[in-house]
Formats: C-alpha cells, sequence, structure tokens
C-alpha cells in the first residue's frame, strides 16, 4: 500500500510540474506584453521598453524565465502586480479562503443532495419516484449557472432580503451576515452539481444492481433495503466518487461566473478582473492556483481507490 501511494504521489508531482509548465507558456503567449502595461504605450520610447523587459527578466530565454518563475513560485512568491502594486501571494491569501469555503461547502451539500436522491431513483428506476426526482434535478441542471445567480438575485432581493446581500461580509467580523451572504452563490452552483451527482449515482447503482452477487444475496435471504443501500452503494462508490472529483473542475468554473455576479472576493472574480486590466501575473497565478486544485483533488480521489474498492489494492 505505501508503494502504491508513493508512485502515486510520484505521478502527482510530475503532472504538477507539467500543470506549471503549460500554465507558464500560456501565460507568455497571451497577447501583448507585461511591459506595455508597465510604461504605458503613449509616448514610450524603445529605450524605456527595453531597460523594463531587462529588469524583469523577458529578455531572457524563455526556460530561464520560467525556471527562475518556478522557483519562486515554489518559495511562495508569485510577483507583485503591476496593477495594484501589491504582493500577488498576499491577495491569494485573501481570496482562496473564500473560494474555497464555497468549493467545499457546494461538494459536500451537492453530494448530500444528489447521492441519495440518486439511490432511490435507482431504488425506483422507471416508476413515479424516480421520474419525479429526475424531473425536478434535471431541470435545475438544464438551466445555465448565471440564469439561475440572476434569478436567485431577482427572487432574493424581493421575498428575501435578509438574504440578499450585495456585499461580501467576513466570518471574523459577522458570523451570520457571512452566512447570509453565502446562502444564494451557494444555491446558485450547488443545484446543477447536485443534478450530476444524482444522474451518475443512479446510473452507478443501476449497473451493479444487474450484478450476479446482488441475485445470489436475494437467494441467500438478505433483506433487500441492506442490499440495495449498502452491499450496492458500496460497489457503486468508485465511479461516483471519480465522478465528483471531475465535478470539482466543473464547479471551478462555475465559481468564476458564481462570485462576479454575487461580488464574493475570491479567485474567479480576481482572474476577470485581471484579465479586463491586462494583469498578466496575476492572471498565470490565479489560472495555476485552480489548476493545481484541480490536480490535488483528483490526485486524493484517485488515492482513495485502493480503500473503496478491495480489488484495487496490491497483493
Amino acid at each position: 500500500m505505501l508503494r502504491l501511494l508513493l508512485s502515486r504521489a510520484g505521478a502527482m508531482l510530475a503532472v504538477l510540474f507539467a500543470v506549471s509548465a503549460l500554465v507558464f507558456a500560456l501565460g507568455s503567449l497571451i497577447p501583448g506584453d507585461l511591459t506595455s502595461v508597465i510604461v504605458g504605450q503613449e509616448g514610450a520610447t524603445k529605450e524605456q521598453f527595453e531597460q523594463v523587459r531587462r529588469d524583469l527578466g523577458l529578455d531572457r530565454p524563455l526556460p530561464v524565465q520560467y525556471v527562475r518563475w518556478l522557483g519562486n513560485a515554489v518559495r511562495g512568491d508569485l510577483g507583485t502586480s503591476p496593477i495594484t502594486g501589491r504582493k500577488i501571494s498576499a491577495d491569494l491569501a485573501h481570496q482562496i479562503p473564500v473560494s474555497l469555503e464555497l468549493a467545499v461547502l457546494c461538494l459536500l451539500l451537492s453530494t448530500a443532495l444528489g447521492l441519495p436522491a440518486g439511490i432511490v431513483a435507482a431504488v425506483h428506476a422507471n416508476r413515479r419516484l424516480d421520474v419525479v426526482i429526475r424531473a425536478q434535478l434535471l431541470v435545475a441542471f438544464s438551466v445555465p449557472t448565471f440564469v439561475i445567480g440572476i434569478l436567485l438575485l431577482l427572487v432574493g432581493s424581493r421575498f428575501a432580503p435578509d438574504l440578499f446581500q450585495v456585499a461580501f461580509t467576513p466570518w471574523s467580523q459577522d458570523p451570520a451576515a457571512h452566512l447570509r451572504s453565502m446562502a444564494m452563490p451557494l444555491a446558485t452552483i450547488t443545484l446543477p452539481i447536485a443534478a450530476m451527482t444524482m444522474q451518475m449515482t443512479r446510473s452507478a447503482m443501476l449497473e451493479v444492481l444487474s450484478d450476479p452477487f446482488i441475485v445470489t444475496a436475494r437467494a441467500m435471504g438478505v433483506r433487500l433495503p441492506r442490499i440495495q443501500y449498502l452491499h450496492a452503494l458500496r460497489n457503486a462508490l468508485p465511479p461516483i466518487v471519480t465522478f465528483i472529483g471531475f465535478q470539482f473542475g466543473v464547479m471551478l468554473g462555475g465559481l468564476i461566473v458564481v462570485e462576479q455576479i454575487f461580488s464574493l472576493p475570491g479567485l474567479g472574480r480576481a482572474m476577470l478582473e485581471a484579465i479586463s486590466t491586462r494583469d498578466y501575473p496575476m492572471v498565470t497565478a490565479t489560472t495555476l492556483v485552480f489548476a493545481v486544485a484541480f490536480v490535488l483533488i483528483n490526485a486524493v480521489i484517485d488515492m482513495l481507490y485502493p480503500v473503496l474498492d478491495p480489488r484495487q489494492r496490491p497483493r
């Protein structure tokens, strides 16, 4: 088991290295140049551009720039924003907790809603209860995230003003106001992901419920609820957990929209603002954080496979 974990940890580090190289390369290929943001376009001379490029190390070959950038990033130094003049790592330290809280709460709530709904739908497959559950959640899945957010804003501002908050309130200032400011963003992104979790759980459960060991368990007199809600679920968990990890990447894209709609000071909103202001170091840093988070969550799920499925354990 230890050897398996070490091998997968090594593979994760290799993926992270490849992701960092890809993110840096894409950041370097963005149209424009960091020097044009710092120096400006009006009245700037060629000598000024060259001086700034030398000061920033942009006149060096791209591999040399990457090694320097990676070394600083490993130490937690992601550079300085030419727009705000602040350290990017300091800004990320305030933005990551907001996005992380929203992401974790969304995963927990969507799993708590989608997993039981999928199990019940599979147990009552093609019956009235199955149709009702699937219809309700799939309608939520079919509506785009930004539409759900805007509708919740309209409904909340009129019928639930206590939940409608334009400004984000940190937990340290007022816990009750913080929960109110996170309620509608959480509902906006949770509903579509819960619908996808339900559909995946139903499909995995239906596949397992048709396996021969289910027929054998029934023939041996095992109670039907125990078969459906314990034995079948245990064998259906690996694809469900894999799908939940995949949903994390989908959710990252949703966070960008939700944080912009509800004015949350998270990574998604920071990325949009950095793109609009051509803050290239900030764009690269936020992209790297999103990519690393996606790789890490999938690596953790990959390491959970031997725990969930004994057949994948080394012998």
